[in-house]
């Protein structure tokens, strides 16, 4: 009898362990978008600017990790297209990632909402100061998201809205980012 109770014991605390787990729905690969990236005020009312961005986003060791490469011309004609690479980490079985950069420019957390990684929140510190926080959403036609910029010397509302499109796109886009050759 005592045996019996103790593996029943066991049994419940195997089951609370796992109860807390998250099991994702995601498959590993590639997958590529393009579009645009706009600058508003915090309100969003008064444009800042835009400019045009390519992601390449690999889903890695069954979703546990995720690298995306986002690629942007650079800041003034004739200078080299910059590449923010990003990295995020699943912390342990839940839809909590940690999240940096390669440049070590900033740190911090995106949540997922659903087990298919399709939406997602913001929580991220930069380096230099100031934070970024907001959502996202990942749909077959692409990624959108809306991110706040604070506690830097101009807050703004970064909106992304950017069209899935094919590898061989990807590639011409970023090409199409560089300058032209001697120019640098």
């Amino acid at each position: 009898m005592d045996v019996l109770k103790i593996g029943l014991v066991i049994l419940a605390a195997a089951a609370a362990a796992c109860a807390g787990a998250v099991v994702l729905k995601v498959s590993d690969g590639e997958a590529f978008y393009y579009g645009q990236v706009s600058f508003f005020s915090p309100d969003g009312k008064l444009p800042y600017g835009e400019t045009e961005s390519a992601v390449k986003r690999e889903v890695l060791e069954n979703g546990a990790r995720i690298v995306e490469t986002v690629t942007q011309p650079g800041r003034a004609p004739g200078m080299r297209p910059v590449e923010i690479v990003t990295q995020l980490r699943r912390r342990g079985k839940t839809l909590a990632y940690d999240a940096a950069d390669a440049a070590g420019t900033f740190t911090g957390r995106l949540v997922f909402k659903d087990v298919g990684l399709k939406a997602w929140t913001y929580d991220i510190k930069l380096k230099e100061g100031g934070t970024i926080t907001g959502t996202g959403e990942l749909t077959p036609a692409g990624i959108r998201t809306a991110k706040q910029l604070a506690g830097t010397a101009r807050a703004m509302l970064i909106k992304e809205d950017l069209g899935a499109i094919k590898a061989a796109e990807y590639a011409r886009r970023v090409a199409e980012m560089a300058p032209a050759r001697g120019a640098e």
